[in-house]
This record gives structure tokens, sequence and C-alpha cells, in this order.
């Protein structure tokens, strides 16, 4: 178990024994204050307790960052991001350099804080091992300059709600620049539908042209709460995917080109799925799946990747890539392909790496080193 404190935890044990959620509660009952941190391999998260209620939390993985947040909910852009970044010193955080330069405002830094730190509790959900113990400390709490109160009950009863619907959301919600667009014809009635406010808010602001990012942006709630309304809704019948996210893309190569193509694409799939496998098992589904998604959007300029996706096992689909290498020349599609590819794979393998240990970046190194000398060999 690791040491995660000069003084003893009051309350310790291993998290493939007692839940997550019998940990909370017990903690809330007793009414406690100090602090419970838990940690998965190198993966550490704090929550920070006073009388029985959760007023802090934090995480030492980088998409937890109050910055990373709120530019995935679309409340800076990635230019504010980078530049209050620069700016972020020992003494002045995040939250308030936002501010100061008149991309946040005040109201919009504490729903930030108070979401950033609900997101923080709810990955844990994920975690079937680990380690937590609590520690008895005023510390942290005095340290906070934005103090919340947090109801825990609630806490749970979401966190195991999400833990249901998360994998069920992600296989119609794939990405968040999808653009949906209101069922022609359907007039839902709000009332008999029994539609909460934020329903029908979110129902109202479709109009074939925003983005899953630009709804989340333009309203108060957070990227899992707009995705799941929309998982609702297209259940339901009364949105669709834009034809505009929909074209009729021919998947075509030529004959003479086709096995060497496709031998390569196979192989760096193979790649991206392994790497997947093993960030995964350090970070969590849902982690995992963001940095991939990260790294595959900032490679949206370039024409080999429109469209392209990951699936939940980390793999990109094939038939798209093919469709877009087809409308390139004859003479640059494999040139076009092998930079498209190393380029990406790159970034991935750079962005993983910095989440494994040493064994499993040799690993990891290993694999991808055969695979590379396989479709050399087989090119050759």
């Amino acid at each position: 178990m690791p040491e995660t404190s000069r003084d003893a935890a009051i309350l310790q044990g291993d998290l493939s024994r007692i839940q997550l959620p019998d940990v909370l509660s017990f903690i809330a009952m007793i009414r406690a204050s100090g602090k419970l941190t838990l940690t998965q391999g190198q993966l550490e998260r704090t929550i920070v307790w006073k009388e029985g209620e959760i007023v802090f939390a934090n995480s030492n993985s980088p998409e937890h960052s109050l910055g990373q947040f709120l530019l995935r909910n679309g409340k800076i852009n990635q230019a504010q991001y980078e530049e209050s970044k620069r700016r972020v010193t020992p003494q002045m955080r995040h939250g308030k350099v936002l501010v100061q330069m008149g991309a946040l405002s005040p109201k919009d830094l504490w729903w930030g804080v108070k979401n950033q730190v609900l997101e923080i509790i709810y990955s844990l959900f994920t975690w079937k091992d680990g380690w937590f113990g609590f520690y008895e400390s005023v510390e942290e709490i005095a340290m906070e300059r934005i103090v919340l109160s947090i109801n825990t009950s609630s806490v749970i009863m979401e966190g195991i709600r999400r833990l249901d619907e998360t994998a069920r959301i992600k296989e119609k919600i794939t990405s968040l620049e999808m653009i949906f667009m209101k069922v022609p014809g359907e007039q839902p009635d709000f009332e008999a539908l029994d539609m909460s406010e934020h329903e029908i808010e979110v129902y109202n602001r479709i109009d074939g042209r925003l983005s899953i990012r630009e709804l989340i942006g333009a309203s108060d709630m957070t990227e899992f709460e707009v995705t799941r309304i929309l998982f609702q809704l297209v259940s339901a019948r009364l949105i669709e995917v834009s034809p505009e996210e929909k074209p009729f893309r021919p998947v075509f190569l030529d004959v003479e080109d086709s096995p060497e193509l496709l031998k390569v694409i196979s192989t760096y799939n193979d790649m991206f799925g392994r790497l997947y496998e093993a960030l995964q098992a350090k970070v969590g589904e849902d982690a995992a799946r963001d940095i991939f998604m990260t790294a595959l959007q900032a490679s949206e300029s370039d024409d080999l990747w429109s469209g392209v996706f990951f699936d939940q096992y980390g793999r990109f689909d094939e038939n798209m890539l093919i469709a877009n290498i087809s409308e390139l020349p004859f003479e640059r599609r494999k040139a076009a392909l092998d930079e498209g590819l190393n380029t990406l794979l790159s970034v991935q393998l750079f962005e993983v790496s910095q989440h494994l240990d040493a064994a499993g970046k040799v690993d990891v190194f290993r694999f991808i080193s055969d695979q590379k000398a396989s479709i050399e060999k087989a090119l050759a």
C-alpha cells in the first residue's frame, strides 16, 4: 500500500474489497473532516471533507485540471487556454488568471470549480481496485480559496447512474463535433413527455448547425449532462444526426495498391489498439478516450483524418480512412498515409507514455517497434 501521508490513516483499505460508495457513505455518516486519498498505480485522487460533506477534490491526471475542464466544456477557447497557462504561477492559480484576462466570469469560475470537482469524483466510480486512506486534517480546507458543500448521497447516486449510462451514451455520441437536427415533422409535447427544463433547453438549441461542443459551451451544463440529454433525445427519435454529418463517401482503392495500403492501415490500427489498452489500464476508460480524442482533434486539419473516430477499443474506422485516401491522387496516397499515421502515432505515444511506468513503456515501445518492422518486411 502506498504511503500518502506521514500521519496514520484512521480508515484505510483496498477498493477491490470495499466499494467506493461504502467508503464515501461511512465518512459522511461519521461527519468526519479531513482528506480521503485514493491511489491506483500512478493515479491519485484526493477528496477533502468538512463535517461529512465534500468541499473539494483534486487529481494528478492532466485531463482533470481546471483549464482542461473549462476548455472541454466550451467555457474558454484553445487560445485562451494556452495564454492563461503561460501566466500561471505558484501564487496565481489558473482560474484567477482566466478571470483577470476577461476570458472567464467569476460565476463561470465557480461553476467550473464545482463541476471539475464532481468530474474527479465521478471518475473514481470506474475504479475496480486501488487503495484508499482517510486522514484527519484541516490543512487542506484552509488552503482552498473556493470551498464547496456537496451532498455525499447525491454524489453516490449520480456516480452509479453515470457508470451505467456512459457506455450506452458513447454508442451514439461518438464525438463532440457531431451535429444534430430536429426530426422533421416531430412536434414534441414537453409536458406529456415530462421533459425537464434542461432537456427542453438543449432540444430548442438544436438547429442542424451547432456542434455538441458548441451546445455545451452555450449551456450551464457539463459535457456529460448535455451528451446524456442528446442520447435521450436520439433514443426518443426527436433528433437525428444532421445530413452534413452523414455524407456519402465512396470507399475505393485501386486494385494495384490495395494490399499494400490495407496492410499499413491494419498494422497501425493494431498499434493504436495496444496503446489504448495500456492507457486504459492506467487511467480508466473515460480518461483514455479523452486523451485519444484530444490527439485526434489536433490532427483534424489533416484531410486524412476527416470524419475518422476511435472506437471503444482505441481503434480507428479503417473504412473512413480508406475513403479519405482514395480521394487523393494515386501517386500521393502512400506518402500521405505514412506521414499521417506516423504523426498521429507519435502524438499518441507521447501522451500515453506520460501515464505508464517504466515496464509499461518498454512493453509498448517493443510492440510498436515489432509492428513497424513487420510493415517494412511486408513492403520490401
